[in-house]
């Protein structure tokens, strides 16, 4: 468990060693591991490849859990959607598409749900409207 993540984390950071390699490397292994599917690869390589943000920098993890089968804050579900919501991205096509991509790394149907509705809620109830 990385327990560098979220609210029931220690809150954003890095632990010592990461590097930014290990970590692209370590996503890219995971679509062959995992069998995901070509389209999700697609979104995750989009958030890793793009100059719109630094996805080492600014991807803070899943905000409020701790994914527990990904030794890193990188959990390529989480990444996909820090940058959906760093590039402007928000909302309920946003949150339809962390769901599909928790699913596709093998996150339950309800855990999967839960996240999305969680962030679905959090967005249209406070951050959409903090401007």
């Amino acid at each position: 468990m990385s327990g560098r993540c979220g609210i029931l984390g220690l809150g954003r950071g890095r632990s010592q060693g990461l590097d930014r390699e290990s970590e692209r490397r370590r996503i890219i292994e995971s679509f062959d591991v995992l069998s995901v599917p070509s389209d999700i690869r697609a979104l995750i390589r989009e958030a890793l490849d793009t100059d719109k943000w630094d996805w080492f920098r600014d991807c803070d993890g899943c905000t409020g859990v701790s994914e527990i089968y990904w030794p890193t804050i990188y959990f390529p579900p989480c990444l996909r959607h820090d940058f959906d919501c760093a590039t402007g991205h928000n909302g309920w096509q946003t949150s339809l598409r962390f769901y599909h991509i928790q699913r596709a790394y093998g996150v339950s149907g309800v855990r999967s749900g839960v996240r999305a509705a969680g962030v679905t809620l959090a967005w249209y109830a406070w951050l959409k409207w903090r401007g």
